[in-house]
């Protein structure tokens, strides 16, 4: 059986997201999308945990080959060398039952995994969207431009929390 995992901040879950979830449930039998900072509020995590899942529901409706959790956060200095892999097939494991044979991420993905062997699947940066500007766009103001560079699930909840 094949799991997939992507995992990120997703503050906010952008198009590049959207392609490699959509990825994932193509090419296994089970996916998850684990998001990390839950608990973080600061000015690189503005949305919380529950909006991010809202934003990732929305997409895929009840795709029941798709499962949503969060890991846990850890601050310096234990991030720096905290064993991610354990942590993120933990969470898989838990949610599936299974610990993950595949990885969909960006091709700059930097994470050691070094107890668990999932396949790596990275791709190009989709359409160079950086969720750090969009961030900044959302700061100005620039709705226009946000609204190109997300699904428009996540626009409608994005301009419900703007209000």
């Amino acid at each position: 059986m094949k799991i997939g995992l992507v995992h990120g901040r997703f503050q906010p879950f952008h198009n590049g997201h959207k392609f490699l979830v959509d990825e994932m449930l193509k090419e296994c039998d089970l996916g998850v999308v684990l998001i990390g900072s839950a608990i973080k509020n600061d000015e690189k995590n503005i949305f919380d945990m529950e909006t991010r899942k809202q934003m990732i529901r929305d997409i895929f409706g009840g795709n029941k080959k798709l499962l949503i959790g969060a890991n846990i956060d850890l601050d310096s200095p234990y991030a720096e060398d905290a064993q991610w892999d354990v942590v993120f097939s933990s969470c898989v494991l838990s949610l599936t039952g299974y610990l993950p044979t595949h990885v969909y991420t960006g091709d700059n993905y930097s994470v050691h995994w070094e107890k668990v062997r999932p396949e790596f699947r990275k791709f190009k940066r989709y359409d160079e969207i950086s969720a750090t500007d969009i961030r900044k766009l959302l700061s100005e103001k620039k709705f226009d431009e946000v609204k190109k560079l997300v699904p428009e699930e996540v626009f409608e909840i994005i301009q419900t929390k703007q209000k």
